[in-house]
């Protein structure tokens, strides 16, 4: 009898044990877009980082409100969350530590969907991205290079604005939600463009992990990022700002008592046309000069400094002359490499204005001084930061 017994304790203790390895750890969260609203139909996939077995990774799906529940997780193990569609991919994931009963809170906000075509929906503000490979653009040509575009079935394509390329920047719905983010990889510029104008700018970004930009391979020199509104047909996507004008009853009516309305317009016109001239003579018979400085080992120039290049090529843009570009390094790596990097930063600038719209008309020398000329210690930081720089002379003439 008492081995009976022992059985029935040994087979319940059994039963016990078993059926709780069964069911294991339980993780229940949600999934939204990047206005919060609910996404269904993803499928969670829950990969151990560290995997005990060759089984299979466990997968939950998200319901209409966009929850999910699943269980038979190994409690204290680290598993990464992929959520995965038929319909797009995205770079976001979600890395935790099961437990017996984890409630995942914020939701896992999904902002870009990454499309099979190439193009990127942005949820937050309804856009359409694609990062387009195109060579050789200028400030002169980016703009027929957009008309042009017809990619994914659509040729309604336009530069962003510059609003547009600000709030890119969302570190709470863009970057991944692994527990260490991504290094900015990575930081230059975009063409941006008000709607309905032709006056483009260039505005600087940074890489920072943006899901939007590690969707594009090609180096920013070689690309011009375009965007249009997602599910707007292409005849209707960009509007035309059209100045309707007064019917030609109201025309006859206010011709016959003054002719001095027309006097305002006739002025506002006239306005813009000297202001260029007095811009270029401005700087006529007087060398400008600037430093800009880079990130550190990157080839970036920082932002304060990218604002200032391009506030320094806006100034004599339209005035013949010289301009000399001379790199200055702070030889981490001895004299040769010195020499190498100092190259590479005054060639990269040059890049940058071209891009702004550098022609021929601007003669340019371009010229590497290694790290010959310090302007400050390179046993400091802040020494070297200064160092590594370029130094920027336009002569009018």
């Amino acid at each position: 009898m008492k081995i009976v017994y022992r059985l029935l304790l040994v087979l319940l203790i059994s039963l016990l044990l078993f059926g709780c390895g069964k069911k294991g750890g339980t993780v229940e969260g949600k999934v939204v877009d990047g206005l919060g609203q609910p996404l269904s139909g993803v499928t969670l996939v829950f990969k151990q980082v560290r995997p005990v077995s060759d089984a299979e990774p466990l997968q939950a799906k998200t319901d209409s409100d966009g929850t999910f529940s699943i269980s038979g997780l190994t409690p204290s193990s680290e598993y990464i969350i992929t959520p995965e569609t038929d319909k797009w991919t995205t770079k976001v994931t979600r890395k935790i530590t099961a437990g017996q009963s984890l409630a995942l809170s914020p939701p896992i906000a999904i902002r870009f969907q990454l499309l099979k075509n190439g193009t990127v929906i942005d949820t937050k503000t309804g856009l359409q991205w694609l990062i387009y490979t195109a060579t050789d653009l200028s400030a002169g040509n980016v703009m027929n290079t957009v008309r042009s575009i017809n990619e994914s079935g659509f040729s309604d394509w336009r530069l962003p604005t510059k609003a547009e390329i600000l709030g890119l920047k969302d570190q709470a719905s863009t970057v991944s939600d692994q527990a260490e983010p991504k290094s900015a990889q990575e930081a230059c510029c975009v063409w941006t463009a008000e709607i309905n104008s032709d006056s483009i700018e260039w505005e600087f970004y940074t890489d920072d992990g943006n899901e939007l930009w590690t969707s594009g391979k090609m180096p920013s020199n070689d690309r011009v990022v375009v965007v249009r509104t997602y599910g707007a047909s292409p005849t209707t996507q960009t509007p035309t700002i059209v100045v309707p004008s007064p019917p030609a009853a109201a025309l006859n009516k206010q011709a016959t008592p003054s002719p001095a309305p027309a006097a305002p317009p006739a002025a506002t016109v006239a306005v813009p046309v000297p202001a260029p001239a007095a811009k270029e003579n401005k700087g006529a018979g007087q060398a400008i000069s600037i430093i800009v400085h880079f990130d550190a080992q990157k080839l970036v120039i920082t932002k304060d400094d990218f604002a200032a290049l391009k506030d320094f090529y806006t100034k004599w843009k339209d005035t013949p002359g010289s301009i000399l570009i001379e790199g200055h390094s702070n030889a981490p790596g001895g004299k040769s490499a010195a020499m190498t990097d100092s190259v590479d930063l005054a060639k990269y600038t040059l890049a940058l204005l071209k891009k702004m719209g550098l022609g021929d008309k601007i003669k340019v020398d371009v010229k590497g001084m290694g790290d010959d000329k310090p302007v400050a210690d390179n046993k400091t930081p802040e020494g070297r930061n200064k160092n590594r720089r370029v130094e920027l002379t336009f002569t009018p003439g």
